[in-house]
Formats: structure tokens, C-alpha cells, sequence
């Protein structure tokens, strides 16, 4: 394509690595995608969301028009994947995979001015990642319930606040608490309508606890919820607010337009992080609506924190009763200060990821099936299914009739189990599959459900002096096993355990599943579809 005469425009593009450029298209229509030959026609992205024809820019006299190429991720413009061309303009966020793009165009026509500075040059920008404004959360509260809200909604509003208080202060759970504060909320924004989304993140890892509504995948940003999380202090974020450098990808893919992120802070302990969210352009949150939601977490987080010591003093209380009667009081005591212990173990692991992979019919089966037939199937099954689980750092702690029982996360340590679990999962569904396809063809093939769920666990070498084996004991198996009852062939199934800890990167089925079981009432559980986009889990370890 011939070079026309240089536009007077320019886009200033952010890369997943932060790193931040500007870019003058040097033709009327540009090709933008990854690992394209080198060509003034060609923009390349370094992005590995970024199909290799992802999409084109044109450069007309009715303005910049942007299309998308049919790419596995799409193209998003303010925060809404476009599926015909569309007009942008200076105001326009685009995004590609984990890139962004945002015009800054001048009339042709017109003389153009002084080149405005990228967005890491000059003193005044505001860093990757820093939202619009924050507050400290110090005004008075009768102003902040009112603002500028009609009478109606300001009592509501006023009433929501109120009644918070009440309802912490009869609940003995800290999840409950969460539950509680996203209810009371929505109820004081109940007139922004239905366009609103609410989530609590805990923990140095941000794990999600809560989120409503749940018929809905969480819409949270972990960019904003680190930023709060470190400053201890209150964010708004706003679609297009002049200085908001870096939107965040996962607001503009929810379609997130304004956006209210708030500390649970309490004596200066900060317990996790509320998000408020709207994907409507008709109303976005102001700085009162930001200091409100400060307020309220405030008040949540106060409770939790006396909730947690309450569960301490009787947790503690419980078991120096059991165990002053066993042992000398000194030992009691340092028992006691030990969490969830309820026996002396050798080892004991707060957390570990068990995986339970069953083949559904089993013994219907192999009742019409040789058994010699059976006996072979199986060992097909467990050849391939075991060097899974061992290259994704899992270790197979026993075999039962026709199923796995895997655990992640010991003998050694791995922050990384639950991914390597869900990886491993996917994978040995993926290997059924071939089998069913290959060496199984004109068979009736096993099929197997598998689940997944994270708790504490005891682990060592357990059985008499000539025979040790190594395994695992404790709640989390039976758990993981009542789970595995309700996964059907194919399926993959993991606890909200799980999905706390990988909402980000896990793309689930939503609501969850409501599984009835005999001893622990209604428990819900989360069908895997896959992971999100074209994520890879990282392998440390594998061999």
C-alpha cells in the first residue's frame, strides 16, 4: 500500500509489559496484529492475546474507524466488543488482548497544535494503575447519605446505612458479615437500577469471598484492589477521566464504567477490599457515593474484626479443654495457640488442593464387561491420567477401584496448587477424551467426573512399622469426595474454595451448582469450562 501524507494524529498504546509508546499511523489504513512482516501499513503488537490479523484502523474524511479481523479476542472500544466497524474519537479507549489504544486525533483541517506528551513523560501524569481520585473517608455522614439524591432515595440510603449496623451485629461470620455489607449496599445504590455489581476481595492474594449478583461472573479489577490494598485508602475509577492512564482490562471487558473501590480497614488493619461497580453510561459514582462506601466498610470491617476475636477466645477456649485433660498444661498451651488444631499430628498443612477423579458407572460396567477387559482399561486409564498429575507438582496419594485421589500442595509447599490442580484436570479430561478416541474406539469407554477443593489437611507416613505409606487425612478429602459424587462424565467440577482464589483467570459456569449431600446440607460447586482467554499455567517444577 502507498504511504499517504502523514495524518495529524497520533495514539498513545500501553503494552501488557506497562511499557507505554506513541504511534502516528503513516498510511490511510493500518493492519494491527502479532508477528506481522514489517511495513508502514503494519502495526505489531507485542501481546500474546493479540491475533496475528486482529484488526484494522482506517483513517477517513468522516473520521477514524476501527474493525475487527474475526480475532479469538476480540476488539473493545469503551469497554463493548464491536462486532461491525466503528467510528471512535479522542475520547475512545480500544482495546486489543491486554493492549490499549487511545486516539488522540486533530481536525485535518486545523493547524495542529504542540504534540501532547506520551503518558510517562512530564511531571503532572498520573502512574499505570493509579485510579481518578481517593479519599481518606473523614466527612461527615449525614452528607454523605444525602448529596444529591432525591428525598426518596436519600432515605433509603439513610435507612440502608442504619440498618448495616444491626445486621453485622447479630452475625457470628465473617463470610456472613461480607454478605451482608454487598446486600446493604446494593440497597443504598438501589437507585442506580440493575446495572450494578458488588464483590469482596481478603487477604494478600485477593481472594474473592462474596459477590453479588451471582448469576453473573465478579466484574473486580485486582489492579485497583492491590492499589487500595496498599494504600489503605478509598478509589474511584471513572471510563475516560482525564488522567486515568491505565483502565483497567477486566473493568473494560465487564463493561465497567464507573467503579467505587473501598478498604475494609479497621485500627488500621485492613482485612480486604469492597468493590462497587456500574455498566451503565446514564449514571456514574461521585466522590459522596465513594466516601459512603468507605463509610460502610469501615463499619463492616470493625465487626470482623470482633468476630474474629471471638472465634479465637473459643476456639482456644475448646481446646485446652480437650487437651488439658491429655497432656501437661504447657504443651496444652501451645496447642492451643495453634489454628484449627485438633489433634497432634506429625505434619499438619493449612492448605492442600485435592483432586478426585472417579469413572461414573463403574460398576454397572464392568459387571457386562471380562475382566480381564476391565483390569486392562484401568491400566490405560491410570498410565495416562498419572504422569499428568505428577508433571502439574500433584502427588498420587492412592488408587480406589477406578479412582484417583491426588493432592497438591504437599509433601512440599506450592502457592501455586490450585492452578496446577485445575491444569492437571483439564488435562486428564482432555487425555479421556483421546482414549475414547484412540485405543478405546468400538468400546464402551470410561468416563470419569472429577473435583476439586483446597482446606487444611494432616499428611505423613501412616500404617504399621512394615508397611508405611504416605497419605493424607482430614475433613478436605471427604469433602472433595462429596463434590466428586456430583460431577458428571466429562465434567469438572471445583468448591467456591477453589474459585475464590482463581475468579480472575478461571472461566466458570454461572450461578454455581447447588449439590444436596446428607451431612453438610446444600453445598455449591462451580463447573470449569476452561481457562480465561489463552492463559497458560506456569510449570515451575514440572519435569
Amino acid at each position: 500500500m502507498t504511504a499517504s501524507k502523514k495524518p495529524r494524529l497520533s495514539f498513545f498504546v500501553t503494552l501488557p509489559s506497562g511499557e507505554k509508546e506513541k504511534r502516528q499511523p503513516a498510511c490511510e489504513s493500518i493492519l494491527i496484529g502479532r508477528r506481522l512482516p514489517p511495513r508502514p501499513d503494519h502495526w505489531n503488537l507485542d501481546d500474546e492475546m493479540v491475533s496475528g490479523n486482529h484488526a484494522r484502523l482506517t483513517l477517513g474524511e468522516d473520521g477514524v474507524w476501527i474493525e475487527d479481523l474475526g480475532s479469538s479476542n476480540g476488539t473493545w472500544v469503551d469497554g463493548k466488543r464491536i462486532t461491525a466497524r466503528t467510528l471512535i474519537d479522542p475520547t475512545s479507549i480500544i482495546r486489543l488482548g491486554r493492549t490499549t489504544l487511545h486516539l488522540e486525533a486533530r481536525s485535518r483541517a486545523a493547524t495542529a497544535p504542540a504534540a501532547a506528551p506520551a503518558p510517562d513523560e512530564g511531571k503532572d501524569q498520573t502512574p499505570v494503575g493509579t485510579p481518578a481520585e481517593v479519599v481518606e473517608g473523614d466527612e461527615p455522614m449525614p452528607d454523605l447519605v444525602m448529596g444529591d439524591a432525591a428525598p426518596d432515595a436519600a432515605r433509603e440510603r439513610l435507612a440502608a446505612v442504619c440498618e448495616l449496623t444491626a445486621a453485622l451485629s447479630e452475625s457470628d461470620s465473617v463470610d456472613a458479615l461480607y454478605v451482608l455489607l454487598l446486600e446493604h449496599l446494593h440497597r443504598a445504590f438501589a437507585f442506580f437500577g440493575r446495572n450494578i455489581h458488588s464483590g469482596v476481595l481478603t487477604g494478600p492474594d485477593l481472594i474473592l469471598k462474596a459477590y453479588k449478583p451471582e448469576t453473573d461472573p465478579p466484574t473486580c479489577s485486582l489492579t485497583l484492589a492491590r492499589h487500595v490494598l496498599r494504600d489503605k485508602k478509598a478509589c474511584l475509577w471513572r471510563l475516560g477521566t482525564p488522567g486515568a492512564a491505565d483502565p483497567s482490562m477486566s473493568l473494560m471487558a465487564a463493561g465497567t464504567t464507573s467503579a467505587v473501590y473501598a478498604p475494609l480497614v479497621w485500627s488500621g488493619e485492613i482485612y480486604g477490599v469492597v468493590y462497587f461497580d456500574v455498566t451503565t453510561s446514564r449514571r456514574a459514582f461521585e466522590k459522596d457515593d465513594l466516601r459512603l462506601v468507605q463509610r460502610m466498610a469501615t463499619q463492616a470491617a470493625m465487626f470482623i474484626k470482633n468476630v474474629q476475636l471471638g472465634q479465637v477466645i473459643q476456639r482456644e477456649a475448646a481446646i485446652k479443654a480437650r487437651l488439658l485433660a491429655q497432656f501437661p498444661p504447657s504443651i496444652a498451651e501451645r496447642l492451643a495457640q495453634l489454628p484449627d488444631r485438633t489433634a497432634i499430628p506429625s505434619e499438619r498443612r493449612d492448605r492442600i488442593t485435592v483432586l478426585i477423579s472417579d469413572v461414573r458407572g463403574f460398576t454397572k460396567m464392568a459387571a457386562a464387561m471380562e475382566p480381564e477387559a476391565v483390569v486392562r482399561m484401568l491400566n490405560d486409564m491410570f498410565h495416562e491420567l498419572t504422569p499428568i498429575i505428577l508433571k502439574h507438582n500433584g502427588t498420587v496419594d492412592k488408587y480406589i477401584g477406578d479412582a484417583i485421589l491426588a493432592v497438591f500442595g504437599c509433601p512440599e509447599a506450592d502457592d501455586q496448587q490450585d492452578e496446577h490442580a485445575v491444569a492437571a484436570a483439564l488435562e486428564m479430561q482432555e487425555a479421556m477424551r483421546k482414549l475414547e478416541a484412540g485405543r478405546w474406539r468400538g468400546r464402551t469407554p470410561f468416563r470419569v467426573g472429577i473435583a476439586l477443593h483446597t482446606g487444611p489437611a494432616i499428611h505423613g507416613f501412616i500404617g504399621a512399622p512394615e508397611r508405611m505409606e504416605y497419605t493424607v487425612v482430614g475433613n478436605t478429602i471427604n469433602i472433595t469426595s462429596r463434590y466428586c459424587d456430583a460431577a458428571v462424565p466429562g465434567a469438572i467440577l471445583v468448591s467456591p474454595q477453589v474459585y475464590q482464589r482463581l475468579h480472575y483467570c478461571l472461566d466458570v459456569e454461572h450461578p454455581p451448582l447447588d449439590i444436596e449431600t446428607k451431612h453438610e446440607g446444600v453445598m455449591k460447586a462451580y463447573v470449569v469450562r476452561g481457562w480465561k482467554g489463552s492463559r497458560a499455567v506456569k510449570k515451575e517444577g514440572a519435569s
